[in-house]
């Protein structure tokens, strides 16, 4: 799509070609989309204190890259827009715990309108843009599979069942995000179950087929907590991945931007899809003037064109011009399940039952800085992890079953690491062990944060030499600089040594207290992995978000 066929829209966004915009698009997603972080210090959040015109929306979190719209939506309408971004789980919890916001805006309101105590909270809701989650291919592999015709449009007739076929015989391999961090995960795995049930109504819970879900996911080699990343982790690895599961609007944008050696195919099964339609909801009846006037400049054309432009959206303004080659004219909408019961039976069968199995490494500091409350939050938020987290983002937190863990701790030495699995059926046992050991944990000396990261890295491997069929990863924890044992130089020397077939295991780091970011990111950047900040989200939080991407 190029911007110049579009109307002329003044300001900044009418004088860029649509592939910057994709470029812009996809450098926010990558800096901003989290999956359920928490992520109000951003810039945007910041500026706009409360006021007596602010206007506060818990938003998601794709909608990190509409914040360039927003000093053209506060002069229009005159209210100081503040976001809250959230992920769709965690927005739905923090409305059911009481929180207050003016508005809530979301990939999709579906699931928060079927959640006690959320349903009743929404007082208005229009939507206010399109993208449907599909399945992304590279063009090559897609026409190998007979997808797409002789001039590479997508072939009408391809269905869920041809894709979950070609998935079990291993003719393709995709990523997806995490079904209970984000939306396009959510919604890939709703559509997909509702799909295999081939029932003409919503799904219920028996209509689950386990079986035929489970040889799909066989084929997925990628997990992420959010959209954003999975999109840039899938640039950084598409010589090992055929495509993706995202929305639309993000893989138009990764066609655009150039960053692909070979384009991806948007393939729209027969059956259906599951569109985001970022529903705008009013949630204080005091501001319904306010969302009234706010609402309507987001539908209308001077909002709408340069978000087309932006984000690749389908507009929901009719007069809007649009490149209708994004989209197919009719999108067939598959039926969402009514009732709460099945969603999260779908959600924690896929957990415990579908999805591939994880082997996830714990490496825990207990050096001297993290005395009292600092061990205390630690201990917490594993503990949250084994069960003892009720919430609604508790639950699908928690440790999965057939899941490993192993658990390290370190100062300037390394303890025995502590290996636990939670084998089907027996999960409470392995739960109660890990319990133990984490209570166990008391603190001691320095910091050894490479050499620490090296014996979990390299357990690991051995792990995965054994069992290919896992998600691997390792989590670090840390508050201070390492000051003992390997420094970063030396870790990354040892890492840029091993053989091709031992790298690719992220290493995810939390940043807490007076860690050093420069050290932690060295650790993520090399292995593909992420830095979560724990210096201003709760670390309960950070350890839920990351089990998006274990």
């Amino acid at each position: 799509m190029n911007a110049a066929r579009l109307p002329a829209v003044k300001g900044f966004f009418s004088k860029f070609p649509a592939a910057l915009l994709a470029l812009s698009l996809l450098t926010a997603l990558a800096l901003g989309l989290s999956g359920c972080k928490r992520q109000e210090n951003t810039p945007a959040a910041a500026s706009a204190q409360p006021g007596a015109n602010s206007f506060t929306i818990l938003a998601g979190s794709e909608l990190k890259d509409i914040e360039p719209l927003l000093p053209a939506l506060e002069q229009a309408t005159g209210l100081r827009v503040v976001f809250k971004y959230a992920g769709t789980l965690e927005a739905v919890e923090r409305l059911q715990s009481g929180e207050s916001f003016d508005a809530a805006w979301l990939a999709s309101n579906r699931y928060a309108l079927l959640t006690p105590g959320v349903k009743e909270k929404v007082l208005a809701s229009e939507r206010t843009m399109l993208t449907p989650v599909v399945l992304g291919l590279k063009q090559s592999k897609a026409k190998a599979l007979g997808w797409l015709d002789a001039s590479g449009q997508p072939r009408p007739g391809v269905t869920w069942k041809d894709i979950a076929q070609a998935a079990e015989k291993g003719q393709f391999s995709f990523g997806m995000t995490s079904p209970s961090a984000s939306n396009t995960g959510f919604s890939g795995l709703i559509g997909l179950a509702a799909a295999l049930a081939d029932k003409g109504d919503a799904l219920e819970e028996k209509d689950i087929d386990a079986k035929r879900l489970t040889a799909f996911f066989k084929a997925q080699t990628l997990t992420a907590g959010s959209s954003g990343w999975l999109a840039q982790a899938y640039v950084k690895e598409q010589a090992r991945i055929d495509g993706m599961i995202n929305y639309a609007a993000s893989l138009h944008a990764l066609n655009a931007s150039g960053q692909l050696a070979e384009p991806l195919a948007l393939i729209y099964p027969q059956e259906g899809i599951l569109t985001a339609d970022y529903p705008l909801m009013l949630l204080n009846n005091a501001r319904r003037a306010d969302y009234d006037k706010l609402l309507a400049f987001v539908r209308s054309a001077a909002f709408q064109t340069p978000m087309t432009q932006q984000t690749f959206r389908k507009p929901v303004a009719a007069e809007v011009a649009f490149d209708a080659k994004l989209y197919p004219s009719t999108l067939i909408e598959l039926p969402f399940p009514a009732r709460l019961a099945v969603i999260d039976a779908v959600l924690q069968a896929f957990d415990d039952q579908i999805r591939r199995p994880a082997d996830s490494s714990f490496v825990l500091d207990i050096s001297g800085s993290m005395r009292g409350d600092r061990l205390a939050q630690m201990k917490t938020a594993l503990l949250g992890l084994t069960g003892v987290d009720s919430t609604l983002s508790g639950r699908f937190a928690r440790l999965r079953e057939r899941e490993k863990i192993s658990l390290l701790a370190f100062d300037d030495t390394l303890r025995p690491a502590q290996d636990f699995t939670l084998q089907t059926g027996q999960r409470e046992a392995a739960e109660q062990a890990i319990r133990g050991y984490v209570n166990a944990l008391q603190v001691g000396g320095g910091t050894a944060i490479f050499t620490a990261a090296q014996a979990a890295y390299q357990a690991a491997v051995q792990r995965r030499k054994l069992d290919a069929s896992r998600f691997y990863s390792v989590v670090l924890l840390t508050d201070g600089e390492s000051n003992k044992g390997l420094s970063s130089d030396e870790f990354a020397a040892w890492y840029g040594a091993l053989p091709e077939a031992d790298k690719g295991l992220r290493i995810y780091a939390i940043q807490f207290g007076e860690a050093r970011a420069e050290q932690l990111e060295a650790l993520a950047s090399l292995t593909g992995g992420r830095v979560f900040n724990a210096t201003r989200t709760p670390l309960t939080q950070v350890f839920k978000e990351i089990r998006g991407y274990q």
